[in-house]
């Protein structure tokens, strides 16, 4: 079987992660990377030493520009793992060079462009696979199907908490300004969390938020988020991500209470308080995921997660800051 090619832009620490998951497949290859310049002086010149580093450590290709990577007609899919403000145009340009994407969160920040989009992919007949890794952990997916059984009963309350700090590099970055990345920590980090919460409980319809700087003065946009929502059948949840506190032993997770049963999602999965599944690690998700993009390309096989989840994501967040933002 002839392995799906696949190159990357981006040179971060997400590239690792991508790289690991496919390099782990028979059927699939991790051939190409290319850095776009962005930033001052500085910061592109780092970025392309650390894209020769990792293609020489790696022994694949590494391209100069997107333009030179499009180019390679040997690669069947390509990873936009660009900053925000570049993925529109990248996938436009991927799509019409007749490639299949898997793009990082936030697919894009903008509804309109989200729209767009998911026409052009039609079109042309290639796949938009948005990277919502988390949902692709087997204890995610094992609690969807617990809840789908009823084992829990009526759902009443749940939490989707994550609480971390960022490093010096992301919290002085294009992410402290509004203008590039569009929101703060429930824009960039909360998307996990939010997907997360459409993949479990569904879409909510109402809503109430709160955003504050807590910490990191510096950025134009929250550190931290708080968001209330209600679901069609009166149960209600809570969405809360922060970059203020790196000290969230026993706080971050998932937690769904039921009239029958509750379900607890941290370090494992657990049921009624005993462990069911430990699959939640951070690599082990991008795997999973790399394997489902495979299949997505050679099957048809639909992601967990979807186009219209990002713009479920989106509008959810954009709802969130029209609450209450600073």
């Amino acid at each position: 079987m002839k392995p799906i090619k696949v190159g990357m832009i981006g040179t971060g620490f997400i590239a690792d992660w991508h790289h690991d998951a496919f390099a782990s497949l028979p059927d699939a290859e991790f051939a190409a990377l290319c850095h776009e310049p962005h930033g001052n002086a500085q910061q592109t010149a780092a970025g392309r030493a650390n894209l020769h580093k990792k293609c020489e450590e790696w022994g694949i290709t590494a391209y100069e520009s997107y333009d030179a990577m499009l180019a390679d007609q040997s690669l069947d899919a390509l990873i936009i793992g660009s900053i925000n403000p570049c993925h529109f145009s990248q996938i436009i340009a991927g799509l019409k060079a007749g490639k299949h994407l898997l793009v990082e969160k936030p697919v894009v920040t903008s509804l309109e462009d989200l729209d767009q989009i998911a026409e052009a992919g039609k079109a042309c007949g290639k796949i938009v696979f948005p990277a919502h890794n988390f949902v692709y952990r087997n204890a995610v997916q094992k609690a969807k199907s617990i809840i789908e059984s009823g084992a829990l009963g009526k759902i009443i309350y749940s939490t989707f908490v994550s609480s971390h700090n960022i490093s010096e590099a992301h919290a002085h970055g294009w992410r402290s300004r509004k203008a590039l990345s569009n929101g703060g920590a429930l824009m960039d980090s909360g998307h996990h969390l939010v997907y997360q919460l459409l993949y479990l409980l569904g879409t909510p319809v109402a809503l109430h938020a709160f955003c504050s700087k807590m910490a990191l003065q510096n950025m134009e946009c929250e550190d931290t988020a708080h968001v209330l929502v209600k679901f069609k059948d009166g149960s209600t949840a809570s969405i809360m991500q922060s970059w203020a506190s790196g000290i969230d032993h026993g706080i971050s997770g998932i937690r769904i209470l039921g009239d029958k049963g509750c379900l607890v999602i941290s370090d494992a999965l657990y049921l009624n308080g005993q462990k069911i599944d430990e699959d939640v690690q951070y690599g082990n998700s991008f795997a999973r995921q790399a394997r489902a993009f495979v299949d997505a390309i050679r099957n048809g096989s639909a992601p967990a997660s979807t186009l219209e989840d990002s713009r479920n994501t989106l509008k959810l967040i954009y709802s969130a800051y029209a609450s209450d933002c600073v």
